[in-house]
This record gives structure tokens, sequence and C-alpha cells, in this order.
């Protein structure tokens, strides 16, 4: 796993991917800040939060709606490249194919998982220290949804909602990094890999009850639907590895 972490610190296109991944959500932090300075509104520090998507959804679609695509470029299509050299086989031949494909996994879904969860957790301290005190919020904390939990608790518990919500939104974006090598092992050319990559994530979004329901707080949905919707999303994102692991561990890859 050190080799694998070291490749990926050394690849300079995947730094600057990662980098620029983390730096989005405080752009649209900033843009808040400044309609703070200039125009007076001063957020509820868990609305000016990134998930909230106060700023407009583009900067969440931009970022969410290509997460395999990205995890990719960063670090999930490594077994094409290994495949495309030769290096899968010298590997499982030291390693053996069983830890070989396993540290693909944990690596495509660490790199990922670490990547969103620490870039949203500055953005929410951020939130908290640049709007302290602030109030607006569009009037959603002036609402009462006292016939749905979900609604109550996000009300009364605004910074522990976005915090819970950054933590599912990092879990699902190491399952995007998953979905990426799954299919670059299935499919190990890359005009193969990223459009099956991208279709498979696509599709979950476009569905009535999108996955991107599951990224932010503070909506219309109430916990029946988000609590369905989670675990829906959560085992297809999930079996699909699992059938990958088992499937190239039983083939011949020598």
């Amino acid at each position: 796993m050190q080799s694998a972490l070291l490749r990926l610190y050394k690849n300079r296109r995947s730094m600057i991917l990662l980098w620029i991944i983390m730096f989005v959500p405080f752009l649209e932090l900033s843009f808040l800040f400044l309609n703070k300075i200039k125009l007076g509104v001063d957020y509820h520090p868990a609305i000016a939060f990134f998930l909230s998507g106060s700023g407009g959804h583009i900067p969440q679609i931009l970022l969410f709606w290509f997460l395999p695509i990205y995890f990719l470029i960063i670090c999930s299509d490594d077994y094409i490249q290994d495949v495309k050299y030769g290096f899968n086989a010298i590997m499982i031949s030291k390693q053996g194919k069983r830890t070989y494909i396993k540290v693909k996994f944990i690596i495509s879904f660490l790199v990922p998982f670490l990547t969103i969860f620490i870039s949203l957790l500055i953005n929410l301290l951020l939130s908290y220290v640049l709007f302290a005190g602030g109030t607006f919020s569009f009037g959603l904390f002036e609402m009462s949804f006292e016939d749905d939990l979900l609604h109550e608790f996000s009300l009364n518990n605004p910074f522990l909602t976005a915090l819970m919500f950054l933590f599912n939104v990092s879990i699902f974006s190491g399952l995007a990094g998953t979905l990426g090598v799954s299919t670059s092992m299935i499919f190990p050319e890359k005009k193969y890999t990223y459009p099956a990559a991208f279709f498979i994530w696509f599709v979950l979004i476009i569905l009535n009850n999108s996955l991107m329901n599951l990224f932010q707080p503070f909506t219309e949905y109430g916990f029946y639907d988000v609590v369905t919707s989670e675990i829906q999303y959560l085992t297809i994102l999930i079996i699909i590895p699992i059938f990958t692991y088992f499937y190239k561990v039983k083939k011949d890859e020598l």
C-alpha cells in the first residue's frame, strides 16, 4: 500500500487534480463571504456550508457528478497502467493476487474518502468561523416540520446534521473510487472504463430518488425517502466492487 501511495504522490497530474477538488468548496465559501461583506447577507454557518448549496448548485454538479472520472484519473485507473506495462504480473507474483487486488480497492476508496472528507471538514469549520452569529437561512430555520424526524433533527441540530452529511458524502466519494477501479478491472482500457464508470454513476444521479439527494442537507426530502435511498445506493455501490473482487481473484491474471 505504501508503494501505491508513493506512486500517487509522485504523479503530478493526480496531485494537481486532488488540490483542485479540495479547493472547489473554498471558492464557493469565498463567494458567500464576499456577499456578506458587500451585501450584508449574513448566512447561518450551516447554510453557508458547501453541501447546502447556497451559492447555487453548479459547484456541486461540477464536483459530484463527475467523481468517478476524477478519481479514475487520480488513482483508480492505475490497474489499466499495470496491465499495459505488465506491472500487474510482477506485483501478483510478489504479493499474491488477493493482496494486489485488495490494495487497489483500499487505495481507491481511501483516497477519495479522505480528499472529500478533509476538504468538506475544512469548509464546514471555516463556515462557522466566517459566519459566526449569522442567521440568514432563506427562511428554512423559521419553518416547522413536526411530522418528520429528519427535518426536526436538522433544524434543531444544524452543525451535527452538516457533519453527518459530510461523512455520508465522503463514504459515497470513496465508493465512487471503488466503482472506478471496478470498471477498470472489468474493462482494462480507458476508452471503456471511463464511459462505463460515468454511465453507472450518472444513472444513479438521474433517477427520481437521485443519489444527489443524499448529498445535500436541509432539503424537502424526509426521513423515509433519505433512508430508503441510502440503503438502495449503498447496496448497489458495494455489490459492484465485491463482485469485481471475486471475479478478478478467480480469473487467471498471468
